[in-house]
C-alpha cells in the first residue's frame, strides 16, 4: 500500500522499521513528547504524566432481584 500511494516514503519506512515492527526507541520518545507537548497546549490529558486513569469503585447498591420460580400447585 505505502509503495502504491507514497512511494517517496518507502525508503525511509525501510530504514525506520529495519530492526523489527516497531520504531526505535528514539523516534518514540520523539512522537510522545511531541504528543504531550500538544496535548498541554490544548488542555487535555492527564493531570500527571505517567498517571493512570483511575475509575472509581462501583456504587453500593443492592442487585436486581432475579427471576422468580413458580411453584406446582
Amino acid at each position: 500500500w505505502l509503495g502504491q500511494h507514497h512511494p517517496r516514503l518507502v525508503p525511509r519506512y525501510e530504514r525506520m522499521y529495519a530492526d523489527g515492527a516497531y520504531a526505535p526507541t528514539w523516534y518514540q520518545r520523539r512522537i510522545t513528547r511531541q504528543v504531550h507537548e500538544l496535548a498541554d497546549e490544548f488542555g487535555i490529558g492527564p493531570a500527571h504524566r505517567g498517571a493512570a486513569r483511575r475509575i472509581g469503585p462501583a456504587p453500593d447498591t443492592a442487585p436486581e432481584p432475579g427471576p422468580t420460580q413458580l411453584t406446582l400447585l
